[in-house]
């Protein structure tokens, strides 16, 4: 992750307590170890009915919050096991700050 002192983008607010890793990024997409292409799969459950078509209702869905650099989460992100893909998902999709009240240890 690359240093910043300043970040400008218009903040996604998805006001969910108790966000855990496998909302991030789902298990059936822990089969690489590469940090890459992993951000199409972000929230996957959230952002894609069962045909795979994405939810309008979904805040990532939708302009400008798909560009969003800037996560909004309610307390305790990324709790549940701690992967390594969850970070490296929020990363590849182009989120580089999360604001919440806690973090799960992996965020730090």
């Amino acid at each position: 992750m690359q240093k910043f002192n300043k970040l400008k983008s218009i903040p996604a607010y998805l006001p969910i307590v108790n966000i855990d890793t496998d909302m991030i990024i789902p298990k059936q997409f822990l089969k690489t170890i590469k940090r890459t292409g992993l951000g199409k799969n972000l929230f996957f459950e959230m952002r894609y009915d069962d045909q795979g078509k994405e939810i309008n209702d979904f805040v990532l869905n939708n302009d400008p919050f798909n560009q969003s650099k800037i996560l909004i989460a309610g307390k305790n992100f990324g709790c549940g096991s701690s992967r390594e893909h969850a970070p490296w998902a929020l990363l590849d999709f182009g989120i580089t700050c999360v604001i919440s009240s806690s973090y799960a240890d992996i965020f730090f």
